[in-house]
């Protein structure tokens, strides 16, 4: 595979990467999206339909729940069985007991039941028709006797389009009638047959009522008894439900124990249908992610090859006396630097071809003294030049008031910048430079009071070793400005020093405000190239500096890591080799 890749050119292999590692890895990840994406709106409408079933039967079952409970009181009534049982001679004779019954008992045509009519038929002929009381031929008049007989049922719900009683004539509309057979076992007598015609449009209005995101439709069959659509009005006849929609889910429902079947049809649009309509937005999508890429391509091809062509030229073009640099540079990127590189190196070796080797040991010379002046120049910025005199001044002003605490800060102070102005060595061990660290923190303690709070941990076996003055300081003065003094609560500060893997590890860390992970990248990026041009005409440079020290003291070696969150703390890790201690220490002997 490796040999294969080599033989194709630059634009081939952009190609091959282009269809193997983003237009492949696209149609799958995309397909296996709407794949997941399709699955679970089918799962959420399945939910969404189950509960718009489970509410419908809810409603439709508590809008019975009254009437149910009304015909099983008159079915337990023993008054009214007596009643009916009873043979009047006369009619005055059954208006006195009619009265009678009326007087002792609340009865009414609908019995409380809102819209309702409730009926009662006996097989008595001595009852006189009215007021709800009818004897049993009249029962056989309704569209509903037939089918009740052919049930067996002793009771049951019954939806027909019947005769419209309240407005006579060959008025029509839907009807719902509930019908229960008075043969209570321990009762006996004539035949008694129990009707409640029940407010079907309420019942209708209800569902509507419920403003589901739905269409549902409670059949017997394929015919719809009931719809929460509003182009089904109560005066047109039972229709035959036609199902065009795909997605249906069909529950079954009970209605006073019986069978009947509730299709839900989601109103929003099924996964497919929204995809569909968006056919032309996909296309647009599909396209653009496809040309876009392609084009893109074309032009960083362009970009890369044009110029490693040059180069390669500029090589067929070598002389044998001196070598020809490439005159137009263009961009900013790795193959630039490349050329930059190259035209470095034609320029190092056209000098070295006209220069001896005395020349050479003089450029060696001067580049040392260059990296000495380099490093003065930093001590020089971290150098501040203090009164010592006054300080001295300051503090046995301070003993003669007897204010020691002052005094003894004053005294911490002088000795801290009496360090810091000393330059006789540079490197000092761990141990002087945690005193250095310890005198400053105590200074910090004087200011903050309660607010700071700080700890040292030295390992036995780090405390003689080597390292360039006043780096740890530095880090922590940047821990107590930039760390706790911006926090209102208590802070502390931790200093470390152990030996990990060959290398002296140090850390400092804070309980302060912490960075964001913005800053963090680009304090990191800073400390990573820092120079000493990155440090010309700017302020703040501590952190810089100290960095700056150890990589041109440990020759690029050592490193240091910057992790912090906001609201937690910040922690600076420093990792010096020790191997380039011991080498110190051994050219110093």
């Amino acid at each position: 595979m490796i040999k294969y890749l080599n033989s194709l050119k630059l634009g081939q292999k952009l190609h091959l990467l282009f269809f193997a590692c983003v237009l492949i890895p696209m149609f799958l990840t995309d397909s296996i999206i709407l794949m997941n994406v399709r699955d679970a709106n089918r799962e959420n409408m399945a939910r969404d339909t189950e509960k718009t079933a489970y509410t419908t039967q809810y409603c439709l079952n508590n809008f019975l729940e009254y009437p149910v409970n009304v015909a099983n009181n008159i079915y337990r009534s023993s008054v009214l069985e007596n009643f009916f049982n009873e043979i009047y001679p006369t009619s005055a004779d059954y208006y006195t007991a009619f009265y009678r019954l009326h007087r002792d008992q609340i009865f009414d045509d609908n019995l409380g039941i809102s819209g309702s009519r409730v009926y009662i038929y006996a097989d008595n002929k001595t009852i006189l028709n009215g007021s709800g009381y009818y004897r049993m031929d009249r029962a056989k008049e309704n569209e509903w006797y037939p089918a009740f007989e052919d049930s067996g049922k002793t009771s049951t719900l019954y939806f027909y389009y019947g005769r419209n009683n309240q407005q006579g004539g060959n008025s029509y509309k839907r009807k719902l009638t509930l019908i229960m057979k008075m043969d209570m076992p321990t009762f006996s007598g004539c035949e008694k047959l129990l009707a409640i015609d029940l407010d079907y449009p309420a019942m209708a209005e209800e569902l509507i009522a419920l403003d589901l995101n739905s269409d549902i439709y409670l059949c017997d069959g394929d015919k719809i008894l009931l719809s929460n659509k509003t182009d089904y009005h109560v005066q047109d006849n039972y229709v035959t439900l036609e199902l065009k929609s795909r997605n249906v889910y069909t529950y079954p429902i009970t209605l006073y124990d019986r069978e009947y079947k509730l299709y839900v049809i989601p109103r929003q649009q099924s996964f497919w249908q929204y995809v569909s309509g968006l056919s032309g937005v996909l296309l647009v999508l599909v396209l653009v992610n496809l040309i876009m890429p392609l084009l893109m391509m074309r032009l960083i091809e362009g970009s890369i090859t044009s110029r490693i062509l040059s180069l390669e030229q500029s090589f067929e073009n070598m002389e044998d006396d001196e070598l020809s640099p490439i005159e137009k540079v263009e961009g900013n990127d790795e193959i630039t630097a490349l050329i930059n590189s190259y035209n470095r190196m034609v320029e190092r070796m056209n000098e070295l071809m006209h220069t001896v080797y005395k020349d050479r040991l003089q450029q060696q010379e001067n580049d040392i003294a260059r990296q000495n002046a380099e490093l003065l120049a930093l001590h020089s910025q971290i150098n501040p030049h203090f009164l010592f005199n006054a300080l001295e001044s300051i503090r046995m002003h301070s003993l003669i008031k007897k204010e020691s605490e002052t005094a003894e800060m004053v005294g911490k102070l002088a000795v801290m910048e009496r360090s810091y102005v000393s330059w006789g060595e540079d490197l000092i061990p761990v141990q002087r430079e945690m005193d250095f660290v310890s005198a400053y923190l105590l200074l910090q303690k004087y200011r903050f009071g309660e607010r700071l709070n700080y700890e040292l941990d030295i390992d036995e076996d780090c405390k003689e070793i080597e390292i360039p003055k006043l780096t740890i300081v530095t880090f922590v003065e940047n821990a107590c400005l930039h760390g706790v003094e911006r926090k209102a609560a208590n802070g502390w500060i931790f200093v470390r020093a152990y030996k990990e893997d060959g290398s002296l590890k140090l850390e400092i860390e804070d309980t302060g405000e912490g960075v964001n992970e913005e800053v963090q990248n680009a304090i990191n990026e800073q400390l990573e190239n820092v120079s000493l041009e990155m440090m010309k005409g700017k302020k703040h440079v501590g952190m810089l500096n100290a960095c700056l020290r150890l990589k041109l003291l440990s020759r690029g070696r050592a490193k240091y890591r910057l992790e912090s969150e906001e609201g937690v703390g910040t922690v600076f890790h420093i990792e010096i080799p020790l191997e380039k201690e011991k080498r110190r220490k051994a050219s110093k002997a």
